[in-house]
């Protein structure tokens, strides 16, 4: 049996203010994407192959999921046109679709299932046609039905139509709640109602009341109350003596100290009541982006320690890179590029001269460990217009302008934050320990990460 899933954009769209940078298909139900329920699902009732198609981008959904061979099925994408119906889909799938029995999930639904349950026979034993319906899609089989035993017991089987927030939230803590989960939730489990991920640090001064789920790379800080009902995802610090509770934090979000986040979603700088849809940006130490504003005095301050730390730099690494630079432009192991970066949150852009240093070789070895790469960066620094420790430097493209957007004390810098305290350094995994040194930093504070940074490059 292959799965034919049919999703239109225009039943996803409104996702797109709400959680922007993450797509639809992948917005996190309970830490996992939500397409990965599709494909559990797929998975339980027999398919071999799914097919996702769109008449939106599913690029980001073809990057994650790639071909399928994690889950043991075979994934593939195709397009469609808004205004197709399901025959016509199916019709322009005919060759995906000729072979085997189909089963195809129309519209932006939520499958509700129950693992434990037999849903192979199930579907197996169903007539062909539209077998389930809500008011946003339905399920429907193609093909004749296969001779197999009967159920005696009907599988939990429903729809939900997820068109609100409100929805996604109660779809949330429901599942969340489920003391015996019907469904496969990422995290080591030890007991059924608290799913915990990789790299959690939890202080011994926390208290995390049952259902919980927290994600990957998560600090919760002294003094924190985390649950019942919380969902943290994944690259998440909870500051110092702050309470989520019944709430949904997502991922690379910062919540800063003494706040009170009770039946709410968190999402960068966003903060979202469920039921109205009413959504706030903040613009205080609270969350991700809400970094505390320093006076012009110390701002001064933080500029002129970070120049001359910039101008000791430039002192030691003056004479190795004068000997290596040439030799290793000769042996084709250094290599220059330019690209625009955005400077600061406010979209100010600026155009970088990068290094890449093969680390083949003695000499590459030498010069990556002594950060040479970052050398002609540190005249941007004696400048003004980079910092000499802060964000990793974002491109300066159309999609990276809304995420920057969320990131108010985003400061490109020659060295980051996530360098210093060895995060992982992908992408928007990065942002939450940087804007968190951010809202926490000081002039000599910057100094020692700066440091750290240095000697955590040296031992890569």
């Amino acid at each position: 049996m292959k799965t034919l899933v049919v999703i239109r954009e225009k039943d996803y769209e409104w996702l797109y203010p709400v959680f922007p940078g993450v797509h639809p298909l992948l917005v996190p139900v309970c830490n996992k994407p939500y397409a990965e329920f599709l494909i559990d699902f797929a998975i339980l009732a027999g398919s071999k192959a799914i097919r996702f198609v769109s008449d939106g981008q599913l690029g980001s959904l073809e990057e994650y999921c790639e071909n399928g061979s994690r889950w043991g099925v075979e994934i593939s994408y195709a397009s469609m046109l808004g205004d197709e119906d399901l025959d016509t889909v199916i019709d322009k799938n005919r060759r995906y679709c000729s072979t085997d029995r189909i089963l195809c999930i129309s519209g932006f639904v939520f499958v509700r299932y129950n693992k434990q349950y037999d849903y192979k026979t199930f579907i197996a034993s169903r007539s062909p046609g539209e077998f389930l319906r809500c008011s946003h899609g339905s399920l429907t089989l193609l093909g004749n039905k296969e001779n197999v035993d009967y159920l005696a017991e009907q599988p939990v089987l429903s729809l939900v139509g997820l068109d609100t927030t409100g929805v996604y939230y109660r779809l949330s803590e429901e599942i969340l709640k489920c003391g015996s989960s019907p469904y496969v939730l990422p995290g080591y489990s030890g007991e059924s109602d608290c799913h915990i991920g990789r790299n959690v640090v939890i202080s011994k001064s926390t208290e995390i009341t049952k259902p919980v789920i927290i994600g990957n790379n998560v600090q919760l800080l002294a003094g924190s109350v985390i649950g019942p009902g919380s969902v943290i995802g994944s690259n998440v610090i909870i500051d110092r003596q702050s309470t989520v509770i019944g709430s949904i934090v997502l991922d690379n979000t910062y919540i800063g100290e003494h706040l009170d986040l009770e039946n709410r979603i968190a999402a960068g700088n966003i903060l979202i009541e469920p039921e109205s849809g009413v959504s706030l940006a903040m613009e205080d130490p609270h969350l991700l982006t809400g970094i505390k504003k320093r006076k012009s005095g110390g701002a001064v301050f933080q500029a002129l320690v970070h120049r001359i730390v910039a101008a000791i730099l430039i002192t030691f690494m003056l004479v190795p890179f004068v000997l290596l630079s040439p030799i290793l432009r000769l042996q084709g192991k250094w290599h220059e590029s330019s690209n625009t970066y955005y400077t600061s949150s406010s979209g100010k852009t600026l155009t970088l001269t990068t290094v890449a240093i093969e680390r083949s070789g003695p000499l590459g070895t030498i010069a990556l460990a002594l950060s040479l790469d970052r050398f002609p960066l540190l005249f941007r620094v004696l400048g003004g217009q980079l910092a000499v420790i802060g964000s990793q430097p974002m491109a300066a493209t159309p999609g990276s302008r809304m995420v920057l957007d969320r990131m108010t004390g985003y400061r490109a810098g020659v060295f980051s934050y996530a360098e210093a305290e060895e995060w992982p350094v992908n992408g928007g995994d990065t942002a939450i320990v940087e804007l968190f040194y951010a809202a926490h930093g000081a002039p000599l504070h910057d100094i020692v990460m700066t440091f750290k940074a240095l000697f955590n490059r040296i031992h890569e």
